[in-house]
């Protein structure tokens, strides 16, 4: 005598409102994918929740323009390397302004672009 062991999935349904153009590629995805629109809509889901996986939030920080450029160049004094974007991480400076800083600072060749 052989027993079989089932596992139930709990299941929830989501009604969900697409306009024309979201039906349109939903029905492409579909078609594309050789799925189901649930399939097609749960690896979406899928896909969409491991990109938040590793989502970091930080609070930036309201600073003057003349405070950040000189929290940036010490930033640089201490790391001779850095992406943009790891300076406006650490610093918790916003990301535009520190691009603009940092476009100064190279027309005054006080620091330079790698390639």
């Amino acid at each position: 005598m052989t027993l079989a062991i089932t596992r139930q999935v709990k299941r929830y349904v989501y009604p969900v409102q697409l306009d024309e153009e979201e039906l349109e590629a939903l029905d492409a995805i579909v078609k594309r994918l050789h799925s189901s629109k649930s399939e097609a809509i749960r690896e979406a889901i899928r896909n969409y929740a491991d990109q938040l996986k590793g989502t970091e939030v930080i609070k930036i920080r309201e600073v003057s323009r003349r405070q950040a450029r000189k929290e940036i160049l010490e930033f640089l004094e201490k790391n001779e390397r850095a992406w943009s974007s790891e300076i406006a991480d650490s610093l918790r400076i916003d990301l535009t302004l520190v691009n603009s800083i940092l476009e100064e600072l190279w027309s005054e060749k006080r620091v330079q672009p790698t390639a």
